[in-house]
């Protein structure tokens, strides 16, 4: 196997990690992509001519796993968003100052052992 080839493997598994479907899913299209473009470059081509497409599609690589990091971002973003509600950065100071007044009230009345 080509360096960069395993190279752009080990990123893609990596990434892979918190990709929404699951690493296995990551790993097996991942073999699967990359064990069919490598039965491509064994036809008996010139050299220079293969070492360019493999580039190529390395690039190809690399920029889906840009994408797969934009999924994940996004799942990330929509999860966070999820639990703790579409506040924005617009946060009410008095509301704010009542909340943390109540969890000090709670933490006091805590007995102490």
């Amino acid at each position: 196997m080509h360096p960069l080839v395993r190279d752009l493997y080990k990123r893609a598994v990596f990434v892979g990690k918190d990709h929404p479907n699951g690493i296995e899913f990551v790993r097996q299209a991942w073999k699967k992509a990359i064990r069919e473009r490598t039965i491509a470059y064994q036809d008996g081509q010139d050299p220079v001519q293969a070492e360019k497409e493999l580039r190529k599609a390395v690039g190809k690589g690399r920029y889906a796993i840009r994408e797969m990091i934009g999924v994940i971002q996004f799942k990330k973003f929509r999860t966070m968003k999820r639990r703790y509600g579409d506040r924005g950065y617009q946060v009410d100071a008095n509301e704010e100052a009542e909340r943390i007044k109540n969890a000090c009230k709670d933490f006091d009345s805590v007995p102490k052992k």
